[in-house]
This record gives structure tokens, sequence and C-alpha cells, in this order.
């Protein structure tokens, strides 16, 4: 008897508390030495991330090697919990090398090469590690590219083929050597249900549309020191009914630093937000807050903008503690927006910015506006 007690108790706290015992294991992944028939042990790694996670169980950790390497994947979670993948600052590349040879020459130093249509017809053209937007964005304001014969060395434009739906021309002026195309829409993506969730030292980048891309309902989840940057739309982006924390993240030349929106609620800690295209830290919807972050407002981007999402929308609130947002200079100052809801501010310091709070229901402490104590 009092082993079966012992028995239940046992199975009594592993339901509760996630415990996975001995069961739980550590898979490992290495696309430089691993092969298809490798069983992600260290001496047999898999050579694909998602390989790993569809081999995983609650309470397993999956380990990416060799540190610091670029691995040209996607990794999807969908119905995980209770899984740690460690990066061990690894970058997911969004982008592939295009070859040197096979371009045509249509005149002069202009180049151009057939390729398949891109995901939404986005395009990010790396040179030599430098990556170039052409400033396209999803507005509708966004530019169109310039003709080819237009275009100056650095630049790119993409020509769909009226013949070939699938298909277009990629024309570049200058050298064609050490060019990389992107060609995969997310970095770390979550869809469906995933609870309990830790990455920690993974970089995204490049990506035609977010480097982490957290949708469904995916809740506890945690991503510490993280990168997501060069991507088409956002270096972070929480969706739906997500609920996701960062703590020690970088996004940048992306065009949001991060977006959330929808009906998630999200969480920073020890942040920066810079050098982005169109909006910083766009936070529109439900509940978000930044402590200990930077915002440095370096392009013509705004620096934050935030509020609900509309009439229907569930109570937003925003809270920021100990944040500091600065602008260029007073001539290009740093734009801050809430337009509704409740706005929380605790110690923030906002240098050469613009701060326009109207619509929200304003809590503020100990906040400095260009070197002055800011009076609603």
């Amino acid at each position: 008897m009092p082993n079966n007690l012992q028995s239940r108790l046992l199975a009594v706290l592993i339901a509760s508390f996630g415990w996975q015992g001995a069961s739980a294991r550590d898979w490992h992944v290495n696309p430089e030495s691993g092969t298809a028939a490798g069983d992600g042990s260290p001496a047999a790694p898999f050579v694909s991330a998602q390989k790993a996670v569809n081999s995983s169980a609650p309470g397993d950790v999956i380990h990416l090697h060799p540190p610091g390497a670029v691995y040209r994947q996607s990794i999807t979670l969908r119905g995980r919990k209770d899984l740690t993948i460690e990066g061990n600052g690894v970058t997911l590349d969004g982008s592939d090398p295009l070859p040197v040879e096979g371009w045509e020459n249509p005149a002069g130093d202009l180049k151009r090469l057939r390729l398949r249509r891109t995901v939404w017809d986005r395009h990010l053209l790396t040179f030599d590690d430098r990556t170039e937007h052409m400033g396209r964005t999803q507005s509708s304001s966004s530019p169109a590219f310039p003709k080819p014969e237009a275009l100056q060395p650095g630049q790119f434009c993409f020509v769909n083929d009226s013949a070939d739906e699938k298909a277009g021309w990629l024309y570049v002026r200058g050298d064609a050597a050490k060019l990389e195309w992107s060609v995969r829409p997310n970095g770390l993506a979550t869809s469906g249900t995933n609870s309990n969730v830790v990455v920690r030292n993974l970089n995204a980048r490049r990506f035609l549309n977010d480097g982490f891309n957290i949708h469904g309902h995916s809740t506890g989840l945690r991503f510490e020191n993280i990168r997501g940057y060069d991507c088409f739309d956002e270096g972070f982006s929480a969706h739906d009914t997500c609920e996701a924390e960062v703590r020690g993240g970088e996004f940048w030349g992306n065009e949001n630093g991060i977006a959330d929106v929808n009906f998630c609620v999200t969480r920073y800690w020890a942040c920066v937000f810079r050098g982005n295209m169109n909006v910083d830290v766009l936070l529109i919807g439900k509940t978000h807050s930044l402590t200990d972050c930077e915002i440095r407002n370096t392009t013509t981007a705004a620096a934050l903008t935030a509020g609900p999402r509309g009439k229907e929308a569930p109570p937003f609130e925003l809270k920021l503690t100990r944040v500091k947002v600065a602008g260029r200079d007073k001539e290009r100052p740093a734009r801050i927006r809430v337009n509704g809801g409740a706005l929380i501010l605790r110690d923030c310091e906002l240098i050469d910015a613009e701060f326009n709070p109207e619509g929200a229901r304003l809590d503020q402490q100990g906040v400095t506006v260009n070197g002055a104590p800011f009076l609603p």
C-alpha cells in the first residue's frame, strides 16, 4: 500500500509541475557535421533544427551547434510544451547565396538573373553583408523599384516575368559576387498551441516576414538574449492570444523593430530597439511592458507608437519603467505617441523627443523630457 500511495503521489507531482525526470532528452543539431542518418546525439547530430523540434518531448533541450554558426533554416513550433532551445549564438538566416555564374549582361555593368518569385513578392538582397530594402515596406506609400537602367551601384530591382507568373528577373548594377537573396518567410515561428518554451542565445536575420513570428495561443514563452534584424517586416512580432517575454534582445534594420498586436501580452526587459524603417516599437492591442529598455531612434521611423486596436478591443495598457528614448537631435526628434488606453511611466528619460500621450490615461512619476520634468 505505501508503494501504491507513493506512486500516486509521484504521478500527481509530475502532472502538477511538469516534471519529466529521466525521460527528458538532449537533442543536438549541427549542419556542418551532422548527417541525414543522425540520431540527434552529440556523436551523430541532426542536420536540421526542425527535425530536433519534431523529435522532442516535454522536458527536452535542443542544442544548436557549432557556436555562432549560420543556419540557412527556419524553425516552427506547433504543439510544443516544456521545451528549451539553446541557440549557442547561432543565426537563423532567411537568405541563400546567389551564384556568381549564370548572370546575363543586358548593358554595361547591369546584370540580371532569373529567379523564382518570392513569398508575397517581398524582396531583400544582401550585398557583402549589407542588406538592402530599396526603401520598400508594406505601407501603401512604399516606393516602386527604379527601372533597371536607372539602378546605381549597390542597388537592385526585381521585375516579374509577364510570361511566367512564378518567375522574374533580379537586376543589379556592379559586381555579382557576395550576393545573398532572401527566400524564407520567418526565422523562428509558432502556431497552434504551445506552452512553457524557452529560447536562448539565438539570432534571426534577413527573413521576408519576421525574425521571430509568434502566432496562435502560445503561453509561457520566454526568449533570452535574442536578436532579430534586417527582416522585411519585424525583428519580433507577437499576435493572436500569445503571451511572451523577452529578456535581453536587440532589434534593428527591420520595417518595425517589434510589432505586437491583437490580444497578445508581451513584456520586454533590457532590450534595445534602433535603426528601423517605420516604427522602432509598435504595440497595438492588449497589455505590454518595457523595463530597463532603450529606444535609439536613429532613422526617420517613429520611436514608439501604441494604443488599442479599436472600440471592440480589450482594455489596452502599456507600462514603461526606466526606459530611455533618444532622437537624433532637436531638429529630428524621436516621435512617441500613445493614442488610448492606460499609459504608466516610471523613471523614464526622453531625450530629443516629441511626446504625445493624447487620448491615454496617464500615470507618471519621475519622467523627464529633454532634461525637464514632464508636466502633463
